[in-house]
Order: structure tokens, then C-alpha cells, then sequence
């Protein structure tokens, strides 16, 4: 499999609902994402320039994804990255209503 394509591929998407709690989230999983060779990860959250996030997902890659909702909503109507692979799992312990 072509390296370019690896790079792009996000095999796993991360959702907070505020910006801090991303963070956090970031940082306090770095040293799980750091154990995974030749996976990369990236912050997106929202308050940041578009176009300077979209220019490092296209330059750097990212196949894990941590990030606000509306951020993570506008990276991928971008052709920057592929979710072909994207496995899907919900934490359901908070209610919705």
C-alpha cells in the first residue's frame, strides 16, 4: 500500500463538545498515540484558522482525529483526508435529551 495514502487515511475520529475537553482529551492520549507506529494525530478544534488547520492536515497527515464537532465537521467536507477505513464507536453513557 502506497505510504501517501497511509498517511491520509483516519482510522479513528475523536468528538468533544468544547475545545478544552479536546485538548485534554489530546494530551492526555499522546502517550497511547506515541505507542502506535506510523499513525500520526492531530488537534482540530475550533477558533483556529481553516485554512492554516487544512494546510497542516494536507502537509502532515493525521489518521486520528481529536476535536470539536464543527472543526471536525469542516475538515472532512475538504478532500484532505480519506475515512474509507473509519471505524465507528459511541460512548452513549450521557443522555442526549
Amino acid at each position: 500500500m502506497n505510504l501517501y495514502v497511509i498517511f491520509l487515511q483516519v482510522l479513528a475520529l475523536i468528538i468533544s463538545p468544547t475545545r478544552e475537553l479536546s485538548s485534554q482529551i489530546f494530551n492526555v492520549a499522546q502517550p497511547f498515540f506515541a505507542t502506535l507506529n506510523g499513525v500520526s494525530s492531530m488537534l482540530l478544534v475550533g477558533g483556529l484558522d481553516i485554512k492554516a488547520e487544512l494546510k497542516k492536515v494536507e502537509e502532515e497527515g493525521a489518521n486520528i482525529l481529536v476535536g470539536t464537532p464543527g472543526k471536525l465537521c469542516d475538515i472532512m467536507h475538504t478532500d484532505a483526508l480519506e475515512y474509507k477505513n473509519l471505524e465507528v464507536v459511541s460512548d452513549t453513557t450521557e443522555s442526549c435529551t
